[in-house]
């Protein structure tokens, strides 16, 4: 698994937001590497803190809000989400044991469960 270290996170168009029946815009995020250009949508919420890994054909997106306590890993092949899970800071440490694990080590421990 490879950290994606170049990406930006903006709000979906209008048109999007629109067309999808939502009231506020969601977040994308959007990266280059040598398959190509990606773009997702994803759940995060606007001050969480979000980490992007690659492996293989697939795109993981984790969203951390430490002020919160959640935890939300979002799994995407192409542009289609294949998973996602949200926890909340009690079921983290039930479910990974620590709340203060490194990104790479929450999204290894919760591929499981997608």
């Amino acid at each position: 698994m490879r950290k994606v270290k170049s990406y930006a996170v903006r709000k979906e168009s209008f048109e999007d937001m629109i067309e999808a029946k939502r009231f506020n815009p969601c977040l994308e995020i959007i990266f280059r590497d040598k398959t190509g250009r990606h773009t997702h949508k994803i759940s995060a919420g606007y001050s969480d803190d979000v980490s992007v890994y690659r492996e293989n054909s697939e795109t993981f997106v984790l969203s951390q809000n430490h002020s919160l306590g959640y935890v939300g890993l979002e799994a995407f092949m192409g542009s289609e989400k294949i998973g996602d899970i949200f926890l909340e800071e009690h079921q983290v440490k039930e479910t990974i044991g620590r709340d203060d694990l490194a990104p790479f080590t929450i999204i290894r421990s919760l591929m499981d469960y997608l």
